[in-house]
């Protein structure tokens, strides 16, 4: 989920709070608990469909497992009812979009959102970052300089699978799509001739590509369709109060930290996903300006300055760029303020690492108060794009109008080619 929907369902549950607390005589405590244990319910209640595409949702050795599987376990825990991984039924894509959009009281994951699809379904998310590409054989000299390029290839796809749109978007013809329902026989058609080209996600792609010829990079990837993220889909008769109290649940998953200093979302991507690589959408300049301007903020008045920071205020969150934004650690290592994620001000990350196990914190702040400013690398989530990304921060330290010192951060996610 992006930021500032973060921030409304943070507002949106404080002003619902106030509203509890304002009308405590119409409103009685037996009957809020029954509310939320009608959500809870109906969570429980709903038919969960998925497929095979690992790493993301696949099931291994009789086990279901993947990112999408794990984070489902975890967010309807929070919210009170864990869902298992033995009632989600895996199907073919098709058959789980089909029940998704004509069956009451199902859920499908994971989806990617698009405008075509935005009106059919009820959304909470993002889980994942999910890169479609072209796969052709490597014995094929393929050129995909430009999306004209790919009109004179026959194209395979799953059913109903988004890649489709994407490539009727760039001017492909219908007539050069092949559809079929099993990836095995995607990759038979590739391998026999009958297609050119196979739209899938890389990551997926290549696990089975290694499950039929037992070698991962059996296929060479010769064009990026689309990098999307994906969704749980909700069928359109789920009540908006379920829908949101997962994405609430799925929120705190993802934001809240541990004792380690690692949220559960973090955990759950790591151990199935690993580490991602990001093309930065501002400079490293824009990130040093605006550590700059936080700290002359906290230098001139530190109180209204956190304050700002923590309601997401410009300059101290940029609304162009979401992931460029800035965060104040006191000299004990404890969040003084955050103006991307509430939930960690307050807390003290003195020895709580990143899900790699770096003390950056803790580095961060020792390496601010020896030399004033530097930059520190590290791995994180980005707030506008779902995953694990590789990010450097700048630092600097500042006196406060209330002489305490501060350390003013902000990051850029790096691209591995850098």
């Amino acid at each position: 989920m992006s930021s500032s929907l973060r921030y409304t369902y943070i507002f949106l549950s404080m002003a619902l709070t106030g509203a509890l607390l304002m009308t405590a005589g119409c409103l009685s405590e037996h009957e809020v608990e029954s509310a939320d244990m009608n959500v809870v319910l109906e969570v429980a209640n709903l038919t969960y469909y998925t497929e095979q595409l690992p790493p993301y949702n696949y099931q291994e050795n009789g086990t279901l497992q993947g990112v999408s599987v794990d984070i489902l376990e975890a967010t309807t825990e929070k919210m009170g009812n864990k869902v298992s991984r033995e009632e989600i039924r895996l199907v073919p894509w098709n058959e789980g979009y089909q029940a998704a959009l004509t069956q009451n009281n199902t859920v499908l994951f994971s989806m990617a959102r698009t405008s075509e699809r935005e009106d059919l379904f009820k959304w909470a998310g993002p889980v994942y970052t999910n890169r479609k590409v072209l796969f052709a054989r490597p014995d094929r000299v393929i050129s995909t300089e430009d999306p004209e390029d790919l009109k004179v290839y026959r194209i395979g796809v799953i059913t109903d699978d988004v890649a489709i749109q994407y490539l009727l978007d760039i001017g492909v013809d219908q007539s050069q799509i092949v559809a079929e329902s099993n990836v095995y026989t995607l990759i038979d058609a590739l391998d026999n001739g009958e297609i050119d080209l196979w739209a899938y996600p890389e990551a997926s792609g290549r696990y089975f590509s290694e499950q039929v010829t037992g070698n991962y990079n059996s296929y060479t990837v010769v064009y990026e369709l689309h990098a999307q993220d994906t969704y749980y889909a909700f069928s359109k008769d789920v009540p908006d109060s379920v829908v949101q109290s997962f994405q609430q649940a799925l929120d705190t998953v993802r934001d809240q930290k541990d004792e380690q200093g690692v949220s559960d979302y973090e955990r759950i991507v790591y151990q199935n996903l690993g580490v991602s690589c990001s093309q930065p959408t501002f400079t490293d300049e824009a990130v040093i300006a605006l550590v700059d301007t936080t700290a002359a903020a906290i230098e001139k008045n530190a109180t209204d300055t956190f304050q700002r920071i923590n309601a997401g205020e410009a300059p101290y969150r940029d609304y162009e760029n979401p992931a460029l934004y800035t965060f104040v650690y006191d000299m004990n290592v404890t969040m003084v303020a955050h103006a991307d994620n509430l939930l960690l001000v307050g807390t003290n990350f003195k020895g709580k690492t990143d899900v790699t196990g770096k003390l950056f914190r803790d580095e961060i702040v020792a390496a601010a108060l020896e030399n004033g400013t530097g930059w520190e690398e590290y791995v994180y989530t980005n707030p506008v794009q779902a995953n694990l990304y590789y990010k450097t921060t700048y630092y600097r330290l500042a006196r406060g109008s209330d002489d305490n010192s501060y350390i003013v951060c902000s990051g850029n996610f790096k691209n591995c080619g850098e």
